[in-house]
């Protein structure tokens, strides 16, 4: 853990310095800051007025350039003139934000954009995929088969599940998998955390245990394999969350869509195609974070080198243009067909987040998957409440789930 974020009252006050900073600015109708407020289930009002604001939005409170237009943020997030880090290889105006772990701060021996080390490779090749997927059913598998008629779908399945299948994927000894588990379910705020400050308790703790994920996967990759353990540690907290949400939000779909839910149920097959909407209606990423490399200009609007930009991945998904011509072209997750607009933004051919999030759905496929086969009498059982302060994933806080319940879901609360 890096030394001035060792004393709580410095952190403290850091993230009490970021926190004030967003509510001033959302309190003088930044809608962006509004967003990162992070405090209501449905942010999508705060989206649309970005949008209702031209191409490109500046928040001059939040030094950030804010895109909801659907073919601008496509454009971003495959231009190679924007990247993770800034030309110096640090985080833009890190005095500022939330303090980063190591789990998510790439290192500065990148590629030319910032992005992660030029010799991780992909952290899942494709040809794994397949691999991943057949894992991800077995634990499932296990997992549902260990559970009563009453459990915590997150806590208890969609959280436990990327754990358990990185660990293998990963190849993490017997002996150390627990821990892996519980330290990667510590990082569960990492992504939220870089943009919007958590509590002090919450903070502390997904530090340390970032820094002892990074310990553990070190102990046992950093051998001269071919998965260093820095892309290792990436991979995985960039995997679990988003699986753990995507998988969440499917279900809440279904919940209240009597005959998609009865569909899946007869035909399980049908799986990824929930799993494939469900990342256009309620992606596990909603806001992506890119720095300019160079000057650039969006829309006519000049964006200066190491300027911020941050995606609202979800309503850049809504635009009507971009749903217009995802008709016109088929829904496809394929690279290379059509114009590309049947491929969730998340999904693209970024190399940024590319593997992580192709990963995430692959586990979040064979998961429902595997509910609908085995447990097709699963139910909502109580309100399902969303995190608050998760500005990035708006994840489930608790989720309960009953194999006898009926019925569609309650209206979810927060926590």
């Amino acid at each position: 853990m890096t030394t001035q974020w060792t004393t709580p009252s410095a952190l403290g006050r850091r993230l009490q310095r970021t926190r004030v900073g967003h509510w001033f600015a959302g309190s003088q109708g930044d809608p962006y800051a509004l967003i990162l407020r992070a405090m209501r289930d449905d942010p999508s009002p705060y989206e649309e007025e970005v949008r209702a604001r031209g191409p490109v939005f500046h928040s001059e409170a939040l030094d950030t350039w804010v895109i909801a237009d659907g073919v601008l943020a496509r454009s971003v997030l495959t231009d190679a003139r924007f990247g993770a880090l800034t030309r110096e290889g640090g985080r833009h105006r890190a005095e500022h934000l939330p303090p980063a772990g190591a789990e998510l701060h790439p290192d500065r021996a990148g590629d030319g954009h910032g992005g992660a080390p030029a010799d991780a490779g992909p952290a899942v090749p494709a040809e794994d995929e397949a691999a991943v997927e057949a894992l991800a059913e077995q634990v499932s598998q296990t997992l549902l088969s260990e559970l009563g008629a009453d459990f915590d779908l997150v806590a208890d399945f969609a959280r436990r599940l990327p754990a358990q299948v990185l660990a293998e994927f990963l190849g993490i000894p017997a002996a150390d998998r627990g821990r892996f588990e519980e330290l990667l379910t510590g990082c569960a705020r990492s992504l939220d955390s870089r943009l919007c400050p958590q509590t002090l308790a919450i903070t502390r703790a997904g530090l340390a245990a970032a820094a002892e994920l990074q310990e553990l996967l070190a102990r046992h990759l950093d051998d001269g394999g071919a998965r260093p353990a820095r892309a290792a540690l990436t991979l995985a907290v960039g995997v679990a969350e988003p699986s753990s949400v995507l998988l969440c939000n499917a279900f809440e779909t279904l919940g209240s869509a009597q005959g998609e839910r009865d569909a899946l149920c007869h035909s399980p097959e049908r799986a990824g195609a929930v799993v494939a909407e469900t990342w256009w209606r309620k992606p596990p990423v909603r806001v992506e974070s890119r720095i300019a490399q160079e000057d650039v200009s969006l829309a006519g609007m000049p964006i200066p080198a190491d300027g911020h930009v941050a995606i609202l991945v979800a309503a850049a998904q809504r635009d009507p243009a971009i749903a217009q011509a995802r008709a016109a072209d088929g829904p496809t997750d394929a690279p290379g067909q059509g114009d590309g607009t049947g491929i969730p933004l998340g999904l693209l051919g970024d190399a940024h987040s590319t593997s992580a999030a192709r990963a995430a759905r692959t586990i979040a496929r064979a998961a429902l998957r595997v509910l609908a086969r085995e447990a097709p009498g699963l139910r909502a059982s109580g309100a399902a409440v969303r995190l608050r302060r998760a500005p990035v994933t708006l994840g489930h806080a608790r989720f309960p789930v009953s194999r006898a319940g009926s019925g569609a879901l309650t209206a979810p609360g927060a926590a």
